[in-house]
C-alpha cells in the first residue's frame, strides 16, 4: 500500500499557530505547545524528522474543543466510519476528525502523520516510531504533574516502546479503575508490545 508524504515546505507554521489560537482554549494551545516541544526532543533523540514531530504535536488536539454535537457533525462530512465501541467513546473523536482537519486543514498528506493524529488517543498497531513519539508526547509534556509518569519520562529515552508499554498499561488501570470501556486496540497494542519485548521484560 503506497502512502503519500507531505512537503514540510508547504507547512506554513505561522498559519497553524494562527488557526489554533481561534480554535482552542488558552489552556488547550498551551498544551498543544508544550507537546510540540517535547515531541520535537524524542523525534530528535531517535533521528527522525523534527519537524513532522513539531507539527504533529501543534495540531493533534486541533478538534479537541469542538463540542460533541460539532463532532457528529464533521465525523458526518468526512464520512469516517465508527465502531459501535466508538460511538461509546466520545472522548476519541476529536482524534478521528483531528486526522481529517490536519489533511483538509493543514495540507498533511502522510498517511504515517495522519495515522499518528488518528491514533493519539487509543495507541494503534498501525503507527510507527513518529506515532508513539506522539502517543507518548501528549501524556508527559511538562504540565502533566502525576507522580507515575516520572518512570515514563526516563523510559522514553531508553525505550520506546517500554515507555508505550508503562502508559498503556497506566491507562488500562485507570479505566478499569472508572469502569470505562476500552478500545479494542489499545488492549492490542499492549499485547503486541509484550509479545516483541518479552526478553526486555523477562529481565527486568
Amino acid at each position: 500500500m503506497g502512502s503519500k508524504t507531505t512537503d514540510l515546505m508547504s507547512i506554513d507554521f505561522n498559519y497553524i499557530y494562527s488557526y489554533l489560537k481561534k480554535n482552542m482554549s488558552e489552556e488547550r494551545y498551551k498544551h498543544s505547545c508544550q507537546v510540540s516541544k517535547v515531541a520535537e526532543n524524542i523525534a530528535r533523540h531517535y533521528g527522525i524528522s523534527t519537524d513532522k514531530a513539531k507539527v504533529l504535536g501543534l495540531i493533534h488536539d486541533c478538534a479537541k474543543d469542538y463540542s460533541i454535537i460539532e463532532l457528529r457533525g464533521l465525523i458526518k462530512k468526512y464520512n469516517i466510519k465508527i465502531s459501535e465501541i466508538e460511538k461509546n467513546i466520545p472522548g476519541l473523536w476529536h482524534a478521528y476528525v483531528g486526522a481529517e482537519l490536519a489533511r483538509d486543514i493543514f495540507n498533511i498528506r502522510d498517511q504515517e502523520m495522519l495515522d499518528a493524529i488518528r491514533y493519539h488517543s487509543t495507541a494503534s498497531r498501525k503507527i510507527g516510531l513518529l506515532g508513539k513519539i506522539i502517543y507518548i508526547s501528549d501524556k508527559i509534556e511538562p504540565d502533566r504533574k502525576t507522580e507515575q509518569l516520572n518512570k515514563v519520562r526516563k523510559l522514553v529515552w531508553q525505550d520506546i516502546d517500554l515507555a508505550m508499554l508503562e502508559l498503556l498499561n497506566q491507562g488500562i488501570k485507570s479505566l478499569i479503575y472508572r469502569n470505562l470501556i476500552i478500545h479494542p486496540e489499545t488492549l492490542h497494542t499492549r499485547n503486541n508490545i509484550i509479545y516483541e519485548k518479552k526478553e526486555s521484560l523477562v529481565n527486568e
